[in-house]
């Protein structure tokens, strides 16, 4: 009965979470999107026949209910029509593409890093990031910072930043409200600028800063009538506001300040198996599967500087539970702590981190061992996070570095359009949960589409990042090998992994950059309920929709196309 009970309340609890806004729908050009060899795959399902023929009726069920609500909530006063966007914030990326070092090429380096927990956090309501259910901040456990670090090979080409946020997800319309921040101070002191990369963390513990925790359940009710009104801001929500306006702020200046901290030095990275703390909580992908840690050393030519690590990383930020009251960034805060207080002191301090997140999925923690004799349970989570955070930094230091990457900085972008497939969450965009621009397509509930943005860094024409705008499952980019084929429609997956599809250079992946639009599976395993009820997972219904996975891979073509052309050249 238990084990009923709470499949019955995960159901009630998956339609209730529309806390994340999320789009699907196919290539908005003709791109050349290789295939895999199919004619030897086995295919394994995940579900019998009889039970995905009841999930499917559940799912036209819900997506008909669901879809009537869509056809008489209001919309949003502020919606444009797509005929009428122009890019507003998106940024293409460096203007030339290097395969080799110019002659005056030289690495540099800055890093900034700055606290987003308000200074009176205990006096008013902030409210932490993680699903409807209204959790406001009782206090601080350890901390909530944005990191950033400011690059260039020093070619002529522009300065490319990455800054890492510690909260769930950062939306792209705060991520253009922060470029235009820098960009204006910028122009203002003649720097060239040439991209801007706003990432988050992920950790389930922090606060808001998407609006999908602020409120949510009355701003649902209270945008029906404010939609009709032609009402932009919601009495009660102005501490939201004026967090949000703050995290913005702050995040401005730590960008600015890393730019003006840059410094020439030299750049290299080692890969590291980090397998033996990580697992696939779906038991789908092995332990010599998972992704290992990428780490990027950038080292100052000035030894009274510090160094700087770009760490890649695939592990959920997840030691605290979604009861936690208490604002804190998880493993990543251990992490850099261990880094900083156990690396060469330089300047007074140790060396400096930023973490970015990569094919997360199900990807969580494993095999860590801590004592929590006599603690209470905000120190038991604690105690596992910083667990974890310690393990990941000692293995980051342990490495060899011995790998030097040549000063070639190369960066690209391609935005797009794309549509709603996924009614509830197509709800959410409706009742204003997040803040992205929405752009009208045409007559009916599901007729509107978001603009977002795929990327790529590259270092040393060597390694290479692929940035994505949600949180991919492992198998869409790695390939669906390492999950055996797995399936939930019988189906088999068409694409090749996305690291081979550019020649020649060693690509990793960046989740959560640049907007936060939900889960991507590959399409032939989205289930939509059929997860939720079977195995208590609600990633579909905060998923991009069922062609969320080959979106992402048509959309990465683009780039992929674009790189294997400079290269042939």
């Amino acid at each position: 009965m238990k084990k009923t009970t709470k499949k019955v309340l995960s159901l009630v609890l998956a339609l209730s979470m529309v806390f994340t806004l999320a789009f699907g729908v196919g290539a908005t050009q003709e791109v050349k999107v290789p295939t895999r060899d199919t004619s030897n795959v086995v295919v394994t399902e995940t579900t019998s026949t009889a039970n995905r023929i009841f999930y499917e009726l559940l799912n036209k069920i819900i997506y008909a209910l669901v879809s009537g609500i869509m056809a008489i909530y209001p919309d949003p006063a502020d919606w444009k029509w797509a005929k009428d966007y122009t890019a507003d914030g998106f940024m293409d990326g460096r203007d030339n593409y290097q395969t080799q070092a110019g002659e005056n090429n030289k690495w540099s380096l800055g890093y900034a890093s700055a606290s987003l927990v308000p200074d009176d956090l205990t006096e008013q309501k902030y409210y932490l990031g993680r699903d409807l259910t209204e959790r406001i901040a009782q206090g601080v456990y350890d901390d909530m910072r944005i990191r950033s670090v400011a690059m260039d090979d020093n070619s002529g080409n522009g300065i490319v930043v990455y800054a890492a946020v510690d909260t769930l997800g950062v939306t792209n319309a705060d991520t253009i409200s922060i470029r235009k921040g820098v960009l204006a101070w910028a122009e203002e002191n003649g720097i060239d600028v040439a991209n801007i990369n706003i990432t988050a963390t992920h950790s389930h513990s922090a606060l808001d800063t998407q609006g999908v925790a602020t409120g949510s359940i009355y701003k649902i009710l209270a945008n029906s009538f404010a939609n009709l009104l032609h009402i932009n801001e919601l009495v009660g929500m102005e501490s939201a506001t004026a967090f949000k306006n703050m995290f913005i702020d702050r995040s401005i200046k730590a960008v600015i300040a890393s730019i003006e901290n840059m410094t020439e030095g030299t750049m290299s990275y080692d890969k590291i198996d980090a397998s033996y703390y990580i697992h696939d909580k779906r038991d789908l992908v092995k332990a010599e599967d998972i992704p290992e840690i990428v780490s990027i050393l950038f080292t100052p030519d000035d030894s009274s500087i510090n160094e700087t690590y770009f760490i890649n990383i695939t592990c959920h930020p997840t030691s605290f539970s979604a009861s936690n009251g208490l604002v804190s960034s998880d493993y990543i805060y251990w992490l850099d702590k261990y880094i900083n207080e156990n690396s060469p002191v330089a300047n007074g301090d140790g060396a400096n981190s930023i973490v970015v997140q990569g094919a997360l999925g199900q990807v969580s923690r494993d095999n860590l061992e801590y004592s929590t004799e006599g603690m209470t349970e905000h120190e038991e989570m604690g105690a596992e996070s910083k667990a974890l955070g310690e393990a990941f930094a000692k293995l980051i230091l342990a490495a060899d570095y011995d790998n030097e990457l040549a000063p070639i900085l190369n960066t690209l972008a391609n935005e797009f359009l794309i549509s709603p497939t996924n009614a509830i969450l197509a709800l959410a965009c409706k009742a204003r949960l997040v803040n992205n621009q929405i752009y009208r397509t045409g007559i009916g509930p599901m007729s509107a589409a978001v603009a977002t943005e795929i990327g790529y860094v590259e270092f040393g024409h060597e390694i290479a990042f692929a940035t994505f705008p949600v949180e991919l499952y492992p198998e869409v980019f790695w390939g669906a090998d390492i999950t055996g084929n797995a399936t939930w429609d019988g189906s088999v997956w068409e694409y090749p992994a996305m690291p081979e599809m550019i020649d020649g250079i060693d690509l990793h992946c960046i989740s959560l950059c640049n907007d936060a639009l939900g889960y991507v599976v590959t399409d032939n395993y989205f289930a939509y309920m059929g997860h939720i009820i079977g195995e208590e997972i609600a990633d579909e219904i905060l998923s991009l929709g069922g062609t969320a996975g080959s979106t992402m891979v048509k959309e990465f073509a683009v780039i992929a196309n674009q790189v294997n052309a400079y290269n042939a050249k």
